[in-house]
């Protein structure tokens, strides 16, 4: 059986995204940074996120096992898996009946142990600068080359500098200022908020935060309310209604409806442009109103029955006569028609 370029997704399977950056945790060979990395990543699944991070797998086994996922067999798993807990980056759990091994990646830990790493590889890179740029010739230095420069986002395969140490701090300890470009370096622009940061700019309802001043404030409507009057009188021109048209009776309405949902907030163009809407709203379903009233009467006026015929008008009409004039009758007399 030849294979084919064809063949090579469904060989390759679902990647594992390896962090190189964990080889220097202290202790930690590759196939431990793999091991980490798999695990960091189940860690942060939202099912595992339901149980404070924990997550279970097998040993071994064709799908969802570490030796389908990683490659690594059961010894090298151990092997990494000693390496791991030894620093207290992963914590480890037997329950269940059977009883199965349940992990989980102490995020707190990992941060702590991985920033003491890359500030002792400062402190060792610059006291080797100190003595090995002297034999360098003028304007050139060790990462000179393209391919070692670091990238805008500090590449953590790279060898780490000051510039990805303070940014790692950073991610791993907030400021408590909450100002980010406080702690760039000059010249250098602050990098864009992260989700976390985006989060807390926001209000319970995803609006912006009433303290962002870049935004305009969102209330609620009272009693007191005003319209705003260059929006105000925009919006009439456009829906076609005259601005100095009195609405009073229409505000009053329109202040008690939106004051009674206090949870609906707007700006005050907002709110202006609404009530604009509200007056045009009322004012077509008025003429609609009258035009339907008018026809209700014209089908009336219509359909109204001819007057009802007596006895002897009905009599007067069958025989084929004229009806009589009406006369008296007395009381104790009968007139007869017939005559003998």
């Amino acid at each position: 059986m030849s294979i084919t370029a064809a063949m090579l997704p469904a060989l390759l399977g679902r990647p594992v995204a390896y962090q190189a950056v964990f080889t220097r945790l202290p202790g930690v060979t590759v196939q431990g940074a793999i091991f980490l990395s798999q695990a960091l990543f189940l860690t942060n699944t939202p099912t595992a996120a339901k149980r404070d991070g924990w997550f279970w797998k097998e040993q071994q086994g064709e799908h969802d096992s570490w030796e389908s996922e990683t490659g690594m067999s059961a010894k090298q798993q151990v092997t990494a898996r000693k390496q791991l807990t030894q620093i207290g980056v992963l914590e480890e759990r037997r329950k269940g009946v059977p009883a199965k091994t349940w992990y989980r990646v102490n995020s707190e830990a990992l941060a702590t142990q991985l920033a003491l790493a890359l500030n002792d590889e400062v402190t060792e890179k610059q006291s080797e600068t100190s003595v090995t740029t002297q034999n360098l010739p003028t304007g050139e230095s060790e990462n000179a080359q393209p391919e070692n420069q670091d990238s805008p986002d500090g590449s953590a395969q790279n060898h780490p500098n000051g510039d990805f140490l303070q940014r790692l701090q950073q991610r791993v300890t907030p400021s408590l200022s909450g100002g980010r470009e406080d702690h760039e370096p000059p010249g250098r622009t602050a990098p864009p908020p992260n989700v976390f940061e985006q989060a807390a700019q926001q209000a319970d309802d995803g609006e912006p935060a009433a303290d962002d001043l870049n935004q305009p404030r969102k209330t609620p409507m009272h009693l007191e309310w005003e319209p705003e009057p260059e929006t105000y009188a925009a919006s009439c021109w456009q829906r076609g209604l005259a601005p100095d048209a009195n609405v009073h009776a229409a505000l009053l309405d329109f202040r008690e409806h939106f004051a009674a949902q206090p949870g609906r907030t707007n700006t005050h163009a907002d709110w202006t442009r609404r009530f604009v809407r509200w007056v045009f709203e009322n004012q077509q379903r008025q003429q609609t109103a009258v035009a339907t009233a008018g026809g209700h009467h014209a089908n009336r006026r219509n359909s109204t029955p001819k007057r009802r015929l007596t006895a002897q008008e009905a009599r007067a009409a069958h025989e084929g006569r004229a009806p009589e004039p009406p006369g008296r009758t007395f009381d104790g007399e009968w007139a007869s028609t017939d005559r003998h």
